[in-house]
């Protein structure tokens, strides 16, 4: 029986719910490569350690664009070779993400959690639009209870804005609800609103997420059901 305590899960979309981080930075450090740059563990870990500062805080309508500069200054590349990345990527990384698939069983876990009578959310750096059309293109519309994305708010994650407004559409107190990410930046909003966290550690930045000190660390998006009874 899951713990009566959760009442909310409030799941971040790339890399936990949609399959597309891996493509996407597969793709990205081709692009990198070409400009004469590897990406060492250390640059992914200063990757990791910085996708506060990387990742979208206000939304505009080059927020992708001003992502992708501000993750090339990150990883050392000039102002030159920035203007190239931004060029080189761009639209071949949205059609990566556009284009991504569900991971496998992710349908079959929201039902046995809707089936727990749990309340459902998204919370993403993705736009409004992005995010409706992957809700519609996948059937998820009777899943999720609360979408918020990047146009919902003022600052994204890691800042507590994105999780709380969800928690106010779900009308959840944040001590019963749960944030799964696959990001830093997801148990760092999460914690800093006050919800229990679980960290989804696919591989891309295991460290700075355990850094991050999330309540509970799973493998795969379908343990969420199960670890639930013991969170």
């Amino acid at each position: 029986m899951v713990n009566l305590m959760v009442s909310a899960v409030l799941f971040d979309l790339d890399g936990t719910i949609l399959n597309c981080v891996e493509p996407t930075s597969k793709e990205f450090i081709k692009v990198v490569q070409k400009l004469g740059l590897n990406i060492t563990d250390d640059v992914r870990k200063r990757v990791g350690d910085n996708l506060g500062e990387i990742l979208i805080k206000k939304s505009s309508p080059i927020a992708e664009i001003s992502l992708l500069w501000r993750l090339g200054r990150t990883i050392g590349l000039p102002f030159f070779k920035r203007i190239l990345l931004i060029f080189l990527s761009y639209s071949r990384l949205k059609e990566i993400a556009n284009n991504s698939s569900l991971f496998d069983g992710v349908t079959e876990m929201l039902q046995a959690l809707k089936q727990r009578g749990l309340k459902l959310a998204v919370v993403t750096t993705r736009s409004k639009k992005d995010v409706s059309a992957i809700v519609k293109k996948f059937s998820l519309e009777g899943f999720f209870d609360a979408v918020v994305s990047r146009d919902d708010v003022c600052f994204g994650k890691p800042s507590p804005e994105p999780v709380i407004l969800a928690l106010k559409k779900l009308d959840v107190n944040a001590m019963d609800a749960v944030v799964v990410g696959d990001m830093p930046t997801d148990i760092e909003s999460g914690k800093q609103a006050g919800t229990r966290t679980i960290a989804l550690m696919t591989g891309l930045f295991n460290e700075s997420l355990l850094e991050a000190s999330p309540d509970l660390t799973i493998n795969s998006i379908l343990e969420v059901p199960k670890i639930l009874d013991v969170i």
